[in-house]
């Protein structure tokens, strides 16, 4: 029974990397051109956590960067490939397997993904 526990959670941990999507040509090109923005994680302070866009980075060499934790949603995902991308082109080591939690979005952040852009009075 544990070791079928432990395989479970191992094949959930691993699979970040398989999740992230193709970037487009545009995707890429911003990626590419957030070369500089990556570059500025060597040598920042180790232990440094950096948050944005559902994405927790953590420094933990002086060019080696950690993904912690992806919130569990598309948009994130891309986020993450996008700063794949970019850590790749600036020579910067990205750790994403095993280390990556997937977690879920907050509760504020699923209920504005569900409600409609235009919600409002409707003029009639």
């Amino acid at each position: 029974m544990q070791n079928e526990n432990n395989t479970e959670q191992n094949e959930t941990m691993t699979i970040v990397m398989e999740r992230l999507p193709e970037l487009d040509e545009g995707e890429t090109s911003t990626a590419l051109e957030n070369t500089r923005w990556a570059a500025g994680f060597v040598g920042a302070p180790l232990g440094a956590i950096y948050n944005d866009a559902g994405v927790d980075l953590q420094v933990v060499s002086t060019r080696t960067v950690r993904c912690l934790a992806v919130a569990d949603h598309p948009y994130c995902f891309r986020t993450l490939a996008m700063m794949a991308l970019s850590f790749e082109t600036a020579g910067v080591e990205l750790e994403v397997d095993p280390y990556t939690v997937v977690r879920p979005l907050p509760p504020d952040e699923e209920q504005r993904e569900e409600e409609p852009e235009d919600a409002g009075l409707e003029v009639v």
